[in-house]
């Protein structure tokens, strides 16, 4: 019994490091998939929607994985792409409204990430200060 229990506790780890490699892989086709549909389908907000929580769910696995920075990587790509499309789609509100709603969902995320993993202090104050930006927007719109 105990030598089939050593051999069990051996295959742990090699099962939990193929679950995450095929789950990696999974997602990473996920994303590449979804920005195809999103270079023809720009405005097509769902596959924007998934295309954020497949980065999230990859940020997940990375940090499972103990690889703090591409895990963060995972978290930065759908945020900095928001925060571009809320700064720099002025001139169409819907897109604008559209980034600002996502970043309801970015941000958060990498918040809880720096509680974990804290990031330098000039990155944790532009999260702070994108936080209360937010919070205002949130305000106005109620």
């Amino acid at each position: 019994m105990d030598r089939i229990n050593n051999e069990m506790t051996l295959q742990q780890p090699r099962y939990k490091n193929d679950y995450l490699n095929n789950s990696e892989r999974f997602y990473r086709e996920t994303i590449y998939h979804l920005e195809k549909k999103l270079a023809v389908q720009p405005k097509c907000l769902d596959s924007l929607y998934d295309w954020i929580a497949s980065y999230h769910e990859l940020a997940v696995i990375y940090e499972q994985k103990e690889d703090v920075l591409m895990a963060q990587k995972c978290l930065l790509i759908p945020h900095q792409s928001m925060l571009y499309m809320a700064l720099n789609f002025k001139d169409d509100k819907e897109w604008e409204q559209v980034a600002l709603s996502a970043i309801n969902l970015t941000l958060p995320k990498l918040m809880a990430f720096a509680e974990v993993h804290p990031p330098c202090e000039q990155c944790m104050q532009e999260l702070n200060s994108q936080l209360a930006l937010i919070e205002n927007n949130k305000k106005r719109h109620h």
